[in-house]
C-alpha cells in the first residue's frame, strides 16, 4: 500500500510539466528563438542571404545618431496621442452602451464596424477619403466650406494627424468591447446601491465601474500602447507609405523598409530591439502606475 502511494505521488510530479510540455514548446518556438535570434543578429552585419558577420555593437552606434530614426520614434510618439483618446473615449461609450442610453445601438454599430474591417480596409478607406478630389474634400465644398479643403496627406503636420485619427477609429470598437466584457463582470446591485444612494451616471461610472475594471483598464490601456508602437506599419504603408519623403515613417515601418528594401537585417535587427525595450518599458510603467492606483 506504501509502495502504491509512493508510486502514485512519484507520477504527480510528472504530470504538471507534462501538461505544461506544449505551451512550453510554443514560446519557445515562437517567442523565445526569435527574440534570441533578433538579439544575436543585430550585433551582425546581414543582408539575409549570406553568412551573418559579427560587428558588435556598431549597428547601435550608428542607429543612434541615425536622423531617421529618431523622425520616426517621434511619430510614434505623435501616434501614441490615440491611446488616452481611446482608452478614455471608449470607456464612456461603453458604459453608454451598457446603460442602454437612447440612440445606442446606432453608436455600438458605428463604432464597432471598424474592428470588423481588416486594417488595410481601413488605411485604404482613409487614403481615398483624404484625396484632394476625395470624399472629405467633395463635402466640404458641397456645404460651402470649400476654404476648409486641404491635400491632407501632403504634409507631415496633415498626414500624421489622419494617420492617428484612423488609427483612434479603427480600435475605439475593440476596446468598447473589452470594456463592455469587464462591466458585465461587475455585479450590478453595487451600481443599483448607489443609485438609490442619489449618485449619478457619472459618478457611478467613476466610484464603482473604473474601480472594479482596474484590470480592464491596465490590458486596455497595454494594448493600445502597443498599437501605437508596435501595429503602425499597416496604417503608415496604405495610407501614407511614409510619404512624404520620409515624414510619416513609423519606427516599425522603417524597420520593415531596412530590411527588405535595403536588405540591412541587421541593422534592422538592431531597431527591432531598441522598440522591444520601449515597449517593455511602457508595459511595466503602465502596471505599476495602475497597480499603485489600486491599493
Amino acid at each position: 500500500m506504501l509502495a502504491q502511494h509512493r508510486q502514485t505521488r512519484h507520477a504527480e510530479r510528472f504530470i504538471g510539466p507534462l501538461f505544461a510540455l506544449p505551451a512550453v514548446a510554443l514560446v519557445g518556438t515562437f517567442i523565445a528563438y526569435p527574440l534570441g535570434s533578433l538579439v544575436y543578429h543585430s550585433f551582425t552585419r546581414w543582408d539575409g542571404l549570406r553568412s551573418p558577420v559579427w560587428i558588435g555593437l556598431h549597428n547601435y552606434r550608428t542607429l543612434f545618431s541615425d536622423p531617421l530614426f529618431g523622425t520616426a520614434l517621434r511619430n510614434n510618439l505623435l501616434f501614441a496621442i490615440s491611446v488616452p483618446i481611446v482608452v478614455c473615449g471608449s470607456l464612456v461609450l461603453a458604459y453608454l452602451i451598457h446603460e442602454e442610453v437612447f440612440g445606442w445601438r446606432v453608436f455600438r454599430s458605428l463604432f464597432f464596424l471598424p474592428a470588423v474591417f481588416s486594417i488595410v480596409v481601413v488605411g485604404i478607406l482613409t487614403n481615398v477619403t483624404l484625396q484632394d478630389n476625395g470624399p472629405l474634400n467633395t463635402v466640404l465644398r458641397w456645404v460651402g466650406l470649400g476654404f476648409l479643403t486641404s491635400n491632407w496627406l501632403a504634409s507631415a503636420s496633415g498626414a500624421i494627424p489622419m494617420i492617428t485619427v484612423a488609427v483612434i477609429w479603427a480600435n475605439f470598437g475593440y476596446t468598447v468591447l473589452i470594456y463592455l466584457a469587464g462591466m458585465s463582470t461587475i455585479d450590478p446591485q453595487l451600481a443599483e446601491a448607489a443609485r438609490v444612494d442619489g449618485a449619478g451616471p457619472w459618478r457611478i461610472l467613476f466610484r464603482v465601474y473604473v474601480p472594479n475594471m482596474r484590470r480592464v483598464l491596465e490590458l486596455a490601456l497595454v494594448i493600445n500602447t502597443i498599437v501605437a508602437f508596435a501595429s503602425m506599419l499597416t496604417y503608415v504603408y496604405t495610407i501614407t507609405a511614409g510619404g512624404p519623403g520620409f515624414s510619416t515613417f513609423s519606427t516599425e515601418y522603417l524597420i520593415y523598409s531596412t530590411a527588405f528594401t535595403f536588405d540591412q537585417l541587421g541593422y534592422a535587427s538592431a531597431m527591432g530591439v531598441i522598440l522591444t525595450l520601449i515597449l517593455l518599458a511602457f508595459g511595466i510603467l503602465q502596471i505599476r502606475v495602475l497597480t499603485r492606483g489600486a491599493e
